[in-house]
C-alpha cells in the first residue's frame, strides 16, 4: 500500500514523469524534459543567499543540457524539484518508472543502491573520513577506539552512506553508541564542532574545506573509506546514463567539468582529491594535507602581522607630518602596539608549548620502549625459571608415586608424609603452569587447534583427575551428562584447561562435607557447561574483578591451598579464543555457579547392538 501511494504521489506531483521522455525518444523528437530531484548538500547543490540554485551538481546538470543541445541538437528542459529529505530522493527514484527522473545530492555509488538504482559514471572520487569533537583524542589501536567510543554520540543523516558506515562500524567494534539524526549535510560538521563527545562520517572535500576556513575538528585515522565515487542517480529502466557518461568522458567538455568542480572545491582541494584516491597510505596522505593547510593558515597569519607592522610605520610617518593630530595618533598607535604585542606573545607561547610537547612526546616514546624491553626481559626470566623448576618437580612427583606404589613397605606415617610431599609438588607444578599461562596471556597468543572433542569424555577425565583432592577434603562431585555423547569442533587442550581451572577453584574454595555439581545444558546450536559449588560465593565488590589477572578476592581456600589470582583470567582468555562466553552467578554465603557457553554442537547417535 505504501509503495502504491508513493507511485501515485509521484504521478500527481510530477506529470512529466508519465511521459516517455527517454533518451531514445529524445533523439527522435529532438526535445525532452528531465525532472531533477534535489536536497541541500553543500557544496554539491544548495540555494544561495538570494534563493537561486547553485552548486557543483547543479552546474554539472546544466552543462550536460548544453552538451546535449550542441552535440545532438536536442532541446533539453531541466525541471528542478526540491525534496523533503535525502532519503526521499532515493525513494522517489527507486519507485519511478519514468526514464527522465534524476536525483542529485552527493550520492555515493554503492553496491546496495545499485540493486535498485542506476548511476552515471563517477564525476568525483568518493572518500569519507571519521571526525570527532575537537577535544577528542586521536586513537591508534582497537582498545583506544573502544575507550573513546564509550559515552559518545554519532551525528548523521537518515538514509545516507554516512549512516551505513556508522552502523557497519558499530557492528565491527561492538560498541553500542547512540546515533542522533539531523536534517542537512552541512549540519554534521556544525553539530560536531559545537558539542563534546560526538562524532560522525563526512565527505573528505567538505571536511578539508571546513579546516581550510580555519575551523578545527579531530579527524580519526581509522575507518577512512574509499567509495566508488559520486554519481547522478536515475531509475533502473532509464537510458539517460548513456549520454551523461558520454558527456563526462567528452574531451571537449572535460576542462569545463573540471572547472565546475574546482570552482566549488577550490583548485588545490580538487587536485588533492583526484590524486589521493589511489594512494596506498591514504591516512598519511590526508594528514600531510591537513598539515599543509594549517601551515598555510599560519603563513596567512604572519602576512597579516606584517601588514600590521607596515600599517604601524605609516601611522608613525603620519604622526610626524600631521602634528595637529599628534595626541590622537599616539594614542591609537599605543593601542595598536599592545594588540600586536599580545598577538606576538601568544604566537611565541604557542611555539614554546609545541616545543615542550615534542620533547615530552619523545620522552614518553623512549620511556615506553624501555618499559616494553624490561617487561619482555621479565617474561623471559620468569619463563626460564618456571621451565627449569618443572624438571625437579616432575622427579619429586614421580618418586613419590613410586613410593606410594610400594606402600606395603612403609608405615602409615611415612605414607602420609609421601602423600603430602607429592601433593605439595603437584600444587607447585600447577602454579608453574599458571605462570607459564600468564606469559601466553601477556603475549595475547591465540593459537587454536580445531579437533573433534567428546564433551562427555573430557568431563569424566577431569572428574577422575580431581577425585583424590575432592575425596581428601570430603567433597562430593556429581556429574549430570546427556545420555548421548556431545562433540565440539574446538581445541581439546584449551577446553580442558578452562574446565580444570573452574573445577580446581571449586574444590579449593569449597568447605569439607559440601557438594560440587557439573552439568551440561543443550541449547539450539550451543552447549552450556556449568560447575556449581557450595563455597563462600562472591561479594558484589568481587564480581567485577573475578576475571582480572592477579586479583586477590575476599574468599580464601578452605584447605590452605595456594592461589595466584590467575585461574579465572586464564579461563576468560581461553573461552574468548574459542569464540565462547563465560559468566558467573553467585550470592555471598550461597556458593557460586560458573557457566561456559560454546557454539557448534554435533550430536553423535549412540550405537545399538
Amino acid at each position: 500500500m505504501r509503495f502504491l501511494l508513493l507511485v501515485l504521489s509521484i504521478w500527481i506531483l510530477y506529470p512529466s514523469a508519465g511521459k516517455c521522455d527517454s533518451w531514445k525518444s529524445a533523439q527522435q523528437s529532438k526535445k525532452a524534459k528531465l525532472d531533477v530531484h534535489w536536497y541541500t548538500s553543500i557544496p554539491f547543490i544548495f540555494q544561495d543567499a538570494t534563493g537561486n540554485l547553485t552548486g557543483l551538481e547543479y552546474e554539472l546538470v546544466e552543462c550536460f543540457a548544453r552538451y546535449v543541445e550542441k552535440k545532438h541538437g536536442i532541446d533539453l528542459q531541466i525541471n528542478w524539484f526540491e525534496e523533503s529529505s535525502f532519503s526521499s530522493i532515493l525513494d522517489t527514484i527507486r519507485v519511478s518508472t519514468a526514464p527522465n527522473q534524476l536525483g542529485t545530492s552527493a550520492f555515493s555509488i554503492t553496491k546496495d543502491r545499485q540493486r535498485y538504482l542506476q548511476y552515471t559514471d563517477a564525476y568525483l572520487p568518493d572518500i569519507t573520513v571519521l571526525v570527532s569533537s575537537q577535544s577528542s583524542p586521536i586513537v591508534r589501536n582497537f582498545d583506544e577506539i573502544n575507550s573513546m567510543m564509550q559515552g559518545m554520540t554519532a551525528i548523521t543523516i537518515k538514509g545516507t552512506i554516512y549512516e551505513t558506515l556508522l552502523l557497519k562500524m558499530r557492528e565491527q567494534i561492538n560498541v553500542d553508541f547512540d546515533i542522533t539524526y539531523i536534517d542537512s549535510d552541512d549540519n554534521v560538521l556544525q553539530h560536531i564542532s559545537k558539542s563534546d563527545k560526538v562524532f560522525g562520517f563526512i565527505d573528505l572535500p567538505i571536511y578539508l574545506m571546513w579546516i581550510k576556513d580555519g575551523r578545527n575538528l579531530t579527524r580519526q585515522n581509522f575507518f577512512t573509506v574509499r567509495g566508488k565515487g559520486y554519481g547522478i542517480i536515475m531509475p533502473k529502466s532509464s537510458d539517460w546514463n548513456i549520454p551523461f557518461n558520454q558527456f563526462l568522458t567528452n574531451a571537449e567538455y572535460k576542462e569545463e567539468i573540471s572547472s565546475i568542480v574546482s570552482k566549488h572545491l577550490g583548485d588545490e582541494l580538487y587536485q588533492f582529491i583526484e590524486e589521493s584516491y589511489d594512494r596506498e597510505q591514504l591516512g598519511s596522505y590526508i594528514l600531510t594535507k591537513e598539515k599543509e593547510i594549517q601551515l598555510a593558515l599560519i603563513k596567512n597569519a604572519n602576512l597579516k602581522l606584517e601588514k600590521e607592522k607596515t600599517y604601524k610605520r605609516i601611522l608613525i610617518l603620519g604622526i610626524a607630518v600631521v602634528l595637529l593630530f599628534l595626541i590622537s595618533l599616539i594614542y591609537y598607535f599605543k593601542k595598536n602596539q599592545r594588540t600586536t604585542q599580545l598577538i606576538i606573545d601568544q604566537k611565541n607561547q604557542i611555539e614554546a608549548q609545541q616545543h615542550d610537547i615534542r620533547l615530552k612526546n619523545e620522552q614518553l616514546i623512549n620511556r615506553n620502549a624501555q618499559l616494553l624491553a624490561l617487561n619482555e626481559d621479565k617474561n623471559n626470566l620468569v619463563s626460564i625459571l618456571a621451565h627449569d623448576l618443572r624438571s625437579p618437580l616432575s622427579n619429586i612427583i614421580g618418586l613419590s608415586g613410586i613410593l606410594l606404589e610400594h606402600q606395603e613397605k612403609i608405615s602409615e606415617e611415612e605414607k602420609d608424609y609421601v602423600m603430602k610431599i607429592g601433593g605439595a609438588a603437584q600444587q607447585m607444578n600447577q602454579m608453574i603452569i599458571k605462570i607459564l599461562d600468564v606469559g601466553s596471556l601477556e603475549r595475547d597468543q591465540k593459537t587454536v587447534l580445531k579437533e573433534t572433542v567428546s564433551v562427555n569424555q573430557l568431563i569424566n577425565d577431569l572428574v577422575i583427575r580431581y577425585q583424590l583432592q575432592s575425596t581428601n577434603k570430603n567433597i562430593a562431585v556429581s556429574v549430570k551428562l546427556p545420555e548421548h555423547d556431545l562433540t565440539l569442533e574446538t581445541d581439546h587442550m584449551l577446553l580442558f584447561l578452562i574446565l580444570e581451572n573452574l573445577l580446581s577453584n571449586a574444590v579449593k574454595f569449597s568447605p569439607s562435607g559440601s557438594k560440587i555439581s557439573i552439568g551440561v545444558i543443550e541449547d539450539a546450536d550451543e552447549i552450556i557447561i556449568k560447575i556449581r559449588d557450595q563455597g563462600p560465593g562472591f561479594t558484589d565488590e568481587d564480581k567485577p574483578l573475578v576475571f582480572n589477572k592477579f586479583q586477590k578476592l575476599s574468599a580464601r581456600p578452605t584447605g590452605n591451598e595456594s592461589s595466584t589470582g590467575l585461574g579465572l583470567s586464564i579461563v576468560k582468555k581461553y573461552v574468548t579464543d574459542l569464540g565462547g562466553k563465560v559468566w558467573l552467578e553467585s550470592e555471598t554465603g550461597k556458593g557460586s555457579t560458573f557457566y561456559v557457553s560454546l557454539k557448534s554442537v554435533v550430536k553423535i547417535p549412540q550405537e545399538t547392538d
